[in-house]
């Protein structure tokens, strides 16, 4: 009895500082946009992106025009504002990730579908101060090689599951004049996995705006992604460009970009290669932070 007087009194307890919290809080149901900035330079983040790439497989150019086209949607279920320094929000991510390839055949120029791998995390976001951001996310994924690209290239026997597995991932985000930079560490959580465990990332990019445009600014970026699977080699990605509609809820990035390391996605991981072109970007809408 004495025992479930303690449990009733510690819940009451507990409940009272809940309401407290929440009362001080200005919560939102269903809020817009994310407060956590898109890292868009990663291969594998929540953003609606299309490429137009050369590709280089081991030294060895491919005669082939590369096109990974991303499509993503992001919600928050939840989100809290503490201060006008301090909130949180909670939700959810899905991507698909389609990497295509168009061949020059001689009478006509022929595309199919290679891969798609496919994205869904749950995560929540901290923001410290609006300097200082915080996520933590766990994301399942898994990928796919496309009927069309099996017969094309006669494959019979099955591909290594690689891509198939869950990670918890934790990021740091700090902003400093025209600066922009994260620090993330990953651990493969899968309990039965053909992938090895631990990943490190970290990049960023500065950004000028026109003196005389508000509304666009000059970008540079790098992204580095050092796998535990690919023996710790890093994955390379770095790019320079233009952004447009810059303040608005529908921003559009434009970049000249370069890779360099193992193919960031599908089961054909294995191969080491180089991708340059041309990338259109177009962030999902976030809270308005210039």
């Amino acid at each position: 009895m004495r025992s479930v007087k303690q449990l009733l009194s510690r819940m009451t307890l507990l409940a009272m500082l809940f309401s407290h919290i929440v009362s001080a809080a200005d919560l939102s149901w269903l809020p817009q946009g994310s407060i956590f900035p898109s890292r868009y330079l990663d291969p594998a983040t929540t953003q609606q992106s299309i490429s137009i790439l050369s590709y280089e497989v081991e030294g060895e150019t491919q005669q082939l025009i590369y096109v990974p086209i991303s499509l993503s949607m992001r919600q928050q279920f939840l989100r809290s504002v503490q201060s006008s320094q301090t909130q949180w929000e909670v939700g959810m991510e899905f991507s698909v990730y389609s990497q295509f390839s168009i061949v020059d055949v001689g009478e006509a120029f022929m595309g199919g579908l290679q891969n798609a791998d496919y994205r869904i995390s749950s995560m929540f976001h901290y923001q410290y101060n609006p300097q200082t951001l915080y996520r933590v996310s766990l994301f399942h994924q898994s990928s796919y090689l496309s009927d069309d690209y099996i017969i094309r290239n006669f494959i019979t026997t099955a591909t290594l599951r690689t891509q198939n597995y869950e990670q918890l991932d934790l990021t740091l985000y700090k902003k400093y004049e025209g600066w922009k930079l994260y620090g993330v560490v990953g651990y493969n959580v899968s309990p039965n996995t053909v992938r090895e465990r631990s990943l490190i990332q970290f990049g960023g990019d500065w950004i000028r705006p026109l003196a005389n445009h508000a509304g666009i600014a000059l970008l540079v970026a790098m992204d580095v992604k050092i796998y535990e699977h690919n023996n710790y080699v890093p994955n390379v990605r770095i790019g320079a460009g233009i952004e447009f509609a810059r303040g608005t809820q529908i921003p559009l990035k434009l970049l000249l970009n370069y890779y360099q390391g193992q193919l960031p996605y599908s089961t054909l991981e294995y191969q080491e290669v180089s991708l340059a072109g041309l990338t259109l970007i177009f962030d999902i809408p976030t809270k308005i932070q210039l």
